[in-house]
């Protein structure tokens, strides 16, 4: 938490040099918002064991389509440390113990361009997430993977620095070859990320 705080008050230095007028609107404007994220996995099935911890890097291009409309495209980078406990690990013959996804998706942004300093926004996305990762047991052999991930939120920015707290479902696939299973189970990522907009 303290690195996050860290990071707000760099972000917010720097915005001083390149401060961007709400009022003014973004029509006609192409931006480019690289973000950091942190998050919690709020599922009953999670990847992750649900610690508030580091969960990206990924950036919105967006296209001012009227003065408060954005539209865009979204990519990321996810890693997920698979850390088995050790009754579990005595089972697996061999596993990856990371899981790195790399998303892509259509985003959306309104923003409510009122007030001087402060421009409210929300923002929605949805698309794909590519990435897997294998294991094997003593009796199989299987794989997860990413499928898609949608999700909405809630966010401000304040000059060029965006600060965004949200919810996302990420869906993964998990496929055991001996067997011939496949099932699936999802991520649910309430999260809070930081980025910088540049004009």
């Amino acid at each position: 938490m303290k690195k996050l705080l860290i990071l707000t008050i760099i972000l917010a230095g720097v915005s001083a040099t390149a401060m961007a007028s709400p009022k003014e609107g973004r029509e006609g404007k192409l931006s480019f918002v690289p973000k950091i994220s942190f998050g919690k996995d709020t599922g009953s099935n999670s990847i992750t064991d649900g610690d508030i911890a580091f969960h990206g890097l990924d950036a919105d291009l967006l296209y001012g389509v009227t003065r408060n409309f954005e539209v865009g495209a979204n990519v990321s980078w996810s890693p997920y440390g698979i850390d088995l406990d050790k009754q579990e690990k005595q089972s697996f013959k061999e596993y990856d113990d990371m899981l790195d996804t790399f998303g892509l998706m259509g985003v959306m942004r309104y923003s409510i361009n009122q007030l001087d300093v402060l421009t409210p926004y929300i923002t929605a996305r949805g698309g794909w997430i590519f990435g897997d990762a294998d294991f094997e047991t003593i009796n199989e052999i299987g794989k997860i993977e990413g499928k898609w991930a949608a999700g909405i939120a809630i966010g401000v920015e304040f000059k060029n620095v965006d600060l965004e707290v949200g919810y996302e479902i990420t869906e993964f696939k998990t496929s055991v070859k001996s067997e011939f299973y496949e099932g699936t189970f999802q991520e649910e990522l309430v999260y809070l990320s930081v980025g910088y907009r540049f004009e």
